[in-house]
């Protein structure tokens, strides 16, 4: 095993996504459009529990995203299977208390695990379970491990698990309201032809409207170019929320 696998890089240094061919969006822009989207999103579905902790939950989200691996595939355009997958890596750093991600508890990060699957299913116990049996402290690991999967559950009802859902719901939503964001103002700035009038006809997700609490349409989006040179475009959007995008030429890493 490459221990390499599990390191994080700084990220200020990471990208989070492709954009076409020939822009990948910085780590730092992806996550801020996301929490730029958390009070919205909240206020829609009338939520009550803590904000500040699923700004916590979002902020980490996507953390596993810092891996070396990762970044290789992202700038070198790899079409490769991961050794682990950007939601495995974050419970990781979970078990491992990591710090800042150390803090959540454990609905929230249940949540992040599933946000793009079911909560814990055979590919992410597979995932979590390798990087254990390979760990020095194992056995601690794999009790914490135990703990969590295989409680007694009283009345049959899971309460954890059962606080993760909402999560997972939230955490989906502002994922994809950032991705869609993120997405059609690329596409916007290259006098593209073919732009989604709205996030439910965008096809980010064939289950768009089951996943998302609140439709976005393109003709809300309200920004304006900050700088546009041969290493960064800068864009700052205005409206439905405020946030920076950064998108980063690829020839220019």
């Amino acid at each position: 095993m490459n221990a390499d696998v599990y390191t994080l890089l700084p990220p200020d240094k990471c990208y989070s996504k492709t954009h076409g061919e020939d822009f990948l969006e910085s780590y730092n822009s992806h996550i801020n459009l996301c929490l730029a989207f958390v009070e919205p999103v909240l206020k829609e579905l009338k939520y009550r529990g803590s904000i500040d902790n699923v700004k916590t939950m979002v902020k980490y989200h996507d953390i596993g995203k810092l891996s070396p691996e990762f970044q290789d595939m992202l700038i070198n355009d790899k079409k490769m299977p991961q050794y682990i997958h950007h939601s495995e890596l974050a419970f990781i750093k979970w078990l491992n208390k990591d710090d800042g991600i150390k803090e959540l508890q454990l609905p929230y990060i249940l949540a992040i695990l599933a946000h793009h699957r079911t909560l814990i299913d055979d590919d992410a116990a597979i995932y979590i379970e390798r990087y254990i049996s390979n760990h020095e402290n194992w056995t601690q690991l794999s009790r914490e491990w135990l703990n969590i999967i295989k409680r007694p559950i009283n009345d049959r009802i899971d309460k954890e698990f059962l606080s993760a859902l909402p999560l997972i719901d939230i955490l989906r939503t502002v994922d994809i309201l950032a991705s869609y964001t993120s997405e059609t103002i690329y596409k916007q700035f290259k006098k593209e032809a073919q732009v989604s009038s709205s996030l439910y006809d965008a096809g980010i997700s064939d289950v768009s409207v089951e996943l998302s609490s609140m439709n976005i349409r393109s003709d809300e989006l309200s920004y304006e170019v900050l700088s546009n040179d041969d290493k960064l475009v800068k864009i700052r959007l205005v409206s439905p929320v405020e946030s920076i995008i950064e998108f980063c030429r690829r020839g220019a890493l």
